[in-house]
């Protein structure tokens, strides 16, 4: 049989097909990357938000102690490479909705697991105005966005100068399976590596997994009031971009996954804005992005190896919490496919081995 042109043939440079790409070329693969550039990646149109604690109940993501410090040595490595500003470090306000969610604070800030993350109260007065926050709130510490476009564009350009990239539909019938190897176009691979998002739902050898995609989309303001230098989380999060722009979102839509932005969604994130600031405040509407997430049935990452064709991968599944996942992620599958270091058993794709009919 003859060798292969490449190594890993990755379809899809959203943010974990470049993370991905990433990794493996700096462990000297020879990888080609294909993207369609399609306006309804999740990529696309997500803020890029990183924040460890979420929900009423304040839950601190499991790993998340490991996740993050490799996350930011990544982008910051990435920073060096691409001459560009990823991840933008600022502390997050908390405002509360009830009086349930201060208890919760007050045990949480107790436990010496959640130190690093939980910071100081604040009172109503420190918040309002401009903040609507008749119950106060409380810091939140080690939450950060990533500039997400611009990681997507520096990639795109270091795969396209090194000869790596093609912006090309990927036809899965184009695809010929072979006894150890891929052909795709007239390419040897010795495998490809799926890194499609929502859009796994319709490829042939992955359709069995169970993803719950979700729409979301997120609004570009331009406030004409200054606003203090923090992401604010409370009905919905609101994120400075600098020179007045912030990013407001997000919505959440099961069921309506068409591409595109919508009024409906639009109007959903403008009546809430008087529930996170005191009016009169006012803004303009600069843009409106829409993409669906790549969620799952157990919010854990789809990552491993065809049952059936080990040249064929999937590295999917992170939802909205990406930025914060994929690059430990990334690293691990890499370490898998080059040392046959197992997977970890929460993202392994053979805990659904049970739904592959074949």
């Amino acid at each position: 049989m003859a060798h292969p042109d490449i190594d890993t043939l990755i379809i899809g440079q959203g943010l974990a097909g470049s993370l991905l790409a990433w990794e493996l070329a700096h462990r000297n693969e020879r990888i080609l990357v294909i993207d369609e550039e399609h306006a309804g990646a999740a990529s696309t149109a997500a803020a890029g938000l990183i924040n460890p604690v979420t929900g009423q109940r304040l839950v601190k993501d499991a790993g998340v102690d490991d996740y993050l410090p490799l996350a930011h040595q990544r982008y910051r490595a990435l920073e060096k490479l691409l001459g560009r500003r990823l991840l933008v470090e600022k502390p997050m306000w908390r405002l509360l909705r009830n009086e349930k969610e201060r208890q919760v604070w007050q045990t949480r800030s107790e436990d010496a697991g959640y130190r690093d993350y939980l910071g100081e109260w604040l009172e109503s007065e420190q918040l309002q105005p401009p903040f609507v926050a008749p119950l106060g709130g409380f810091v939140q510490h080690r939450t950060a966005y990533l500039n997400i476009n611009a990681l997507l564009e520096g990639v795109r350009d270091y795969l396209v100068e090194t000869g790596r990239y093609r912006p090309q539909r990927f036809d899965y019938d184009a695809l010929v399976l072979e006894d150890e190897q891929v052909r795709f176009d007239g390419i040897r691979c010795g495998r490809v590596i799926f890194c499609e998002g929502y859009r796994a739902i319709h490829n042939p050898w992955f359709n069995w997994l169970p993803f719950t995609p979700a729409k979301g989309e997120i609004l570009s303001l331009r406030f004409e009031q200054k606003l203090p230098d923090v992401m604010i989380n409370a009905e919905r999060w609101l994120i400075p971009r600098g020179n007045g722009e912030y990013r407001l979102g997000a919505t959440y839509e099961h069921q309506q996954l068409e591409e595109g932005v919508t009024a409906a969604a639009r109007q959903t994130l403008l009546d809430a804005l008087p529930r996170i600031l005191v009016e009169p405040h006012p803004y303009r509407v600069t843009g409106q992005q829409a993409g669906v997430r790549p969620a799952t049935t157990d919010r854990q990452p789809f990552i491993g190896m065809h049952p059936r064709w080990p040249q064929l991968g999937i590295f999917n599944g992170f939802g909205s919490k990406g930025s914060m996942l994929i690059p430990w992620h990334a690293t691990a599958f890499a370490d898998a496919l080059h040392c046959d270091c197992p997977l970890p058993i929460g993202c392994d794709i053979r805990r659904h081995l049970q739904l592959y009919r074949g």
